[in-house]
């Protein structure tokens, strides 16, 4: 009996490359990312059982993650000085350098920012007016 070693890995994640694997709406799923990778696996189980190269057996399994409210992890964030400022530094990132915030998907929460800038500008010009 060959000494093989068993792994797992999660539905969704190419045994081969790691890249994700598009899922189709109907059928089975796939296991590959691309054709490329398809083929390459069909040559080394090939070769594999000609003897030229080991043969790893995968297990797929499917891991289910725990759901939860998209307002509960608002509100983690919210209690976390150094998550918030990560999360508004993460926007303004993608709003000027990576230009996709103009997309009209983002246009509220472009509009979010913007109310966020005058909220504070006039908070600020509160605490600087003399008593």
């Amino acid at each position: 009996m060959e000494n093989t070693e068993r792994r797992e890995v999660v539905t969704g994640v190419c045994p081969r490359c790691g890249n994700p694997v598009p899922r189709r709406k109907t059928g089975r799923p796939a296991t590959w990312c691309s054709q490329a990778c398809r083929r390459a696996a069909y040559e080394e189980r090939r070769a594999a059982r000609s003897g030229a190269v080991a043969l790893e057996f995968v297990d797929r399994v499917r891991i289910e993650g725990t759901q939860h409210a998209r307002d509960d992890c608002i509100a983690t964030v919210l209690t976390s000085p150094v998550a918030t400022t990560r999360l508004l530094e993460a926007l303004l990132r993608k709003l000027a350098l990576d230009g996709e915030l103009w997309e009209p998907r983002w246009e509220r929460t472009c509009d979010a920012l913007s109310r966020c800038g005058w909220v504070i500008e006039r908070a600020r010009g509160a605490r600087r007016r003399p008593s």
